[in-house]
């Protein structure tokens, strides 16, 4: 699970600081957020076996004419999130995602296979939410 809150980002609260804005409903955002991230680990990390955020899959030991962790699309399915106010919670519902994202030594033959990674676009592409937000609030006030 991948978990970040408003108040954790020294960047961003610097930034905050001193900024008055009526009606301080992160909500929204975090649900875009959500969104954005679930899509991105559901989408372009599958297809393009990790390289998108910077962690190459390993190659299958037997070809299979399915893609990796793709033979019933319900792992690439199973991402969703929980937004709060001031966080938002990025998840996979299956089991077994643990067992691929898991950085602990493997006892089997089981690859690490990095779905989740808040690598720098996605951190950069968070800060934009958060400005486009900032902006349109500073404008309603």
């Amino acid at each position: 699970m991948i978990t970040f809150e408003l108040e954790g980002e020294k960047q961003l609260i610097r930034k905050f600081r001193g900024i008055r804005m009526a009606g301080r409903n992160w909500l929204p955002t975090m649900k875009l957020i959500g969104r954005d991230l679930t899509g991105v680990f559901s989408g372009a990390v599958f297809s393009t076996e990790g390289r998108e955020i910077g962690e190459p899959w390993k190659k299958r030991q037997k070809p299979q004419p399915w893609p990796l962790l793709n033979k019933t699309g319900a792992l690439k399915g199973g991402f969703k999130y929980n937004a709060k106010q001031l966080s938002v919670d990025i998840f996979n519902i299956k089991d077994y995602f643990v067992y691929h994202q898991s950085n602990k030594p493997r006892s089997t033959k089981l690859p690490r296979r990095i779905m989740m990674k808040l690598d720098n676009k996605r951190k950069a592409n968070v800060m934009r939410r958060f400005q486009e937000t900032m902006r349109k609030k500073m404008w309603l006030t």
